[in-house]
């Protein structure tokens, strides 16, 4: 048991939005066969939150624990799991509390690595550019008004990198695999195959979900059978098709977003996303951190 490595898909909110737990379901009984084992959040989410409010007051028993993992993997021989929850990162309402990201994200995943303290861990993180993240947050929560949410918080001054290296400090033995949710439709594949463990050896059923959420339907269909005539490309090739077609038969309506917030201005977000681009590029260059791209 205690050789099973623990792959946490910890968010962030409103990014991929239970697509990945979706995507790699439609290959669950494949993905078992090679030792990947990925349930429906809601089979297992009560079971960890309560262990981690226990750890979180009380002595966890090694014993306990190993219940946990047991309770998880059922009775199936299983090297990799993975868990994925968008709250792991911290409570979306409070995403800005002391007017910065997440900046309980290192505590938190700390909190997920204690859980199987003897147990190999990897982190994955999906990251939004906060000038579109904001927006979408804000309004799933209602138990806080703008003003409470936004706090103090100086919306040019919003790193994620800061959250990155939170979690690798607190967490410095286990890898943390970081991308940027605006190119999801084209890596899609390149992330489940690391969320997964499997890399480019194993071609997953869902590998066009998000595409075919931003792109015309005449273009999917277009997309689906060309690739399928070419099994032989590469992923490198795939992804470069899949890059292709999204150029010429994206959906307009489905890759715009409109931001009504107040005090906000098209300024302000130009250099929020300036700033973003920015601190994703610093991430690239961080130790201990792979970024796919």
């Amino acid at each position: 048991m205690r050789d099973i490595t623990i792959a946490f898909h910890i968010g962030a909110p409103n990014t991929d939005n239970g697509q990945l737990t979706w995507s790699l379901r439609k290959d669950a009984a494949r993905l078992l066969e090679q030792g990947v084992m990925i349930r429906r959040p809601g089979t297992y989410m009560k079971a960890v939150t309560d262990m981690l409010r226990k750890q979180d007051q009380e002595f966890v028993t090694d014993q306990e624990r190993d219940a946990l993992l047991a309770h998880l993997v059922k009775d199936n021989d299983v090297d990799r799991l993975i868990l994925t929850s968008s709250s792991f990162l911290g409570v979306p309402a409070w995403m800005l509390s002391g007017g910065r990201l997440f900046r309980n994200a290192g505590r938190n995943a700390a909190a997920l690595r204690g859980l199987f303290p003897d147990n190999p861990c990897a982190f994955f993180l999906g990251l939004r550019n906060p000038a579109t993240l904001i927006g979408p947050v804000f309004r799933s929560q209602s138990s806080r008004t703008w003003q409470e949410f936004a706090g103090k918080a100086d919306f040019l001054n919003l790193r994620w990198s800061e959250v990155v290296a939170d979690i690798r400090m607190r967490n410095p033995e286990c890898p943390i695999t970081v991308w940027c949710n605006e190119e999801t439709p084209v890596i899609w594949p390149n992330i489940l195959g690391h969320v997964t463990g499997l890399g480019d050896s194993f071609r997953f059923s869902g590998e066009l979900d998000i595409t075919r959420g931003i792109i015309s339907e005449a273009g999917y269909e277009r997309l689906e059978a060309y690739l399928a005539s070419r099994p032989g490309l590469s992923e490198a090739q795939r992804e470069r098709v899949r890059e292709l077609f999204l150029t010429y038969y994206y959906s307009e309506d489905a890759v715009e977003e409109e931001i009504d917030l107040p005090g906000w201005s098209q300024t302000l977000v130009d250099h929020m996303s300036e700033t973003y681009q920015a601190d994703a590029d610093l991430i690239r260059r961080m130790p201990g951190v792979t970024f796919l791209s």
